[in-house]
């Protein structure tokens, strides 16, 4: 896998603070809205070995502690999303129902929240739907964090993206980056459209969780 130089060709555009040594460790710091917005790799080990997923993070100031999950579109699933609907959540925890409203993000989702009210605030924005349309195997999580301090929003891809199966989230990066310079630019070019939508969907996010008094 070549993250790290797909990585550094980002940074080279879009600006930010890139670090990286070797395998696979590169991250890369930019600054949205004067806030902190970090993109990484997650790390996890399995019995296959050692899986990778995408994930970026960025802090958001909220009145109130909140949670929400919205999990990845999953085509085949709409039968065992049923059933999860129908069992009763946790009061921090509940799954929205199918009836909840917005069914383009909510018909092949799985959202949980505590607080279905400021969630209807929340995914009345366009711009998150959209985001959400556009990233279909992309999951959302907000957290608070410890204290009074900020809430953390987070985005990770749900398939790891060096996995053997060919459906990695569009994140193709087993291609040897470099080469003659129409394939090397017409990679970069892929890997920026799949990063800048990736990016579009935290900041999204940030937004419409932001905008709405809790």
């Amino acid at each position: 896998m070549y993250w790290n130089e797909y990585l550094y060709a980002y940074h080279k555009k879009h600006g930010g603070q890139f670090l990286a040594g070797e395998e696979d460790d590169g991250l890369l710091l930019l600054t949205w809205k004067d806030r902190p917005l970090v993109v990484d790799l997650l790390r996890e080990s399995g019995r296959g070995g050692c899986f990778y997923q995408v994930q970026a993070r960025l802090p958001a100031t909220l009145a109130k502690p909140y949670k929400l999950d919205i999990g990845p579109e999953r085509t085949l699933s709409a039968g065992v999303n049923t059933v999860l609907r129908a069992v009763p959540g946790l009061p921090d925890n509940a799954i929205l129902p199918k009836d909840f409203g917005f069914p383009e993000v909510i018909g092949k989702r799985l959202i949980r929240t505590g607080n279905a009210p400021f969630t209807k605030l929340a995914l009345g924005s366009l711009d998150l739907r959209n985001a959400l349309l556009a990233c279909p195997q992309d999951a959302l999580k907000v957290r608070p964090g410890p204290g009074d301090g900020p809430h953390l929003i987070t985005v990770t891809t749900a398939a790891s993206i060096n996995s053997l199966s060919a459906d990695v989230g569009g994140w193709y990066l087993d291609a040897e980056f470099y080469g003659n310079e129409e394939e090397k630019a017409r990679r970069e070019a892929a890997f920026f459209l799949r990063m800048d939508r990736f990016l579009g969907l935290i900041q999204a996010a940030y937004d419409a969780v932001t905008q709405w008094p809790m």
